[in-house]
């Protein structure tokens, strides 16, 4: 399986960009449905990242970068907490209905899928 890790990887993007281009249409359902395909592309992330690191890393190397990518999720769950200071108050309904800013925070990933 020389191109298997690779090839779940481009799937796993495409399947991202196109979870998060459903996101960014202001409707609920086109939202729910564009998360969940986004979260099953996180979710192959997860599991193509780690077993690719095993397969292709070196011994020495290994254990530092596995820490490094077990830090990065909850450095990216911080990040998303952090953008959430962006939105309006929830008790303000009209200026959660007028805000744009949550299109900003649904495809922020896009820009990592295109880098």
């Amino acid at each position: 399986m020389k191109f298997g890790r690779r090839r779940a990887l481009i799937i796993q993007a495409v399947i991202g960009m196109v979870g998060v281009c459903i996101t960014l249409y202001p409707n609920f359902y086109a939202i729910c449905g564009g998360r969940i395909l986004y979260g099953i592309s996180v979710g192959l992330l997860a599991v193509c990242t780690a077993r690719l690191m095993e397969e292709t890393l070196p011994l020495n190397v290994i254990s530092g970068m596995g820490a490094l990518y077990c830090v990065s999720f909850p450095f990216a769950t911080f990040l998303a907490d952090l953008m959430a200071s962006i939105l309006p108050p929830d008790t303000d309904t009209a200026a959660l209905k007028e805000t744009n800013n949550t299109m900003y925070i649904f495809g922020l990933p896009l820009v990592f899928y295109v880098i």
